[in-house]
């Protein structure tokens, strides 16, 4: 369950953050993207957007929106829905899939690409980037005349506290008591 966040008594203006906060230049592209598309600013998607940006986690949208409804309870299912949608056509977001039925989303403006090691019992999830294997998937890809697009590394198993059935759970294990599962803010 997602960690407790401040509640304030009430949502902000969009006019009402601070210009030199730590998201500034995150902000600035949304509200680029939504002018683009003559979408209007609200106070709702900004909270939406900080509140996104403030989790490292892979978020599924029932998790971010119990993450909002805890600073704001006026905003609803659907407005974080498409607020993430715009998120991820604004490429502040990107959708990843881990099999498990559930779209999440992670940060990807200026984040490096990463690949992820998935826990199929306890739903860890490590994210790691390995040289020698994009490496080897440009090789392949040279060797068959393909040119990359986009890639997705996924490689699911077990974590270490499942296969060994120990008790001194590796920190990314959310076995281990007390683990704050995704959805944890910075």
């Amino acid at each position: 369950m997602p960690q407790h966040l401040e509640q304030p008594e009430k949502t902000p203006s969009p006019q009402s953050q601070p210009a030199d906060d730590a998201f500034h230049e995150e902000f600035e592209l949304f509200h680029r993207h939504l002018v683009k598309h003559r979408l209007k600013r609200t106070a709702q998607r900004d909270l939406i957007l900080r509140t996104f940006l403030e989790t490292e986690a892979h978020l599924s949208v029932e998790e971010l929106y119990d993450l909002v409804k805890q600073r704001d309870k006026t905003v609803g299912f659907t407005t974080v829905y498409r607020t993430l949608r715009l998120l991820v056509e604004a490429k502040l977001a990107r959708e990843v899939n881990f099999n498990d039925g559930r779209a999440r989303y992670e940060h990807e403006y200026k984040h490096d690409h990463h690949d992820h090691l998935i826990c199929t019992e306890c739903d860890a999830l490590i994210e790691f980037f390995s040289p020698e294997i994009e490496r080897l998937q440009e090789e392949i890809a040279k060797q068959y005349g393909f040119v990359i697009a986009d890639h997705s590394h996924r490689v699911f198993g077990m974590c270490e506290a499942y296969y060994t059935n120990r008790d001194d759970y590796p920190p990314y294990c959310r076995k281990r008591p007390g683990a704050v599962q995704e959805g944890k803010m910075r």
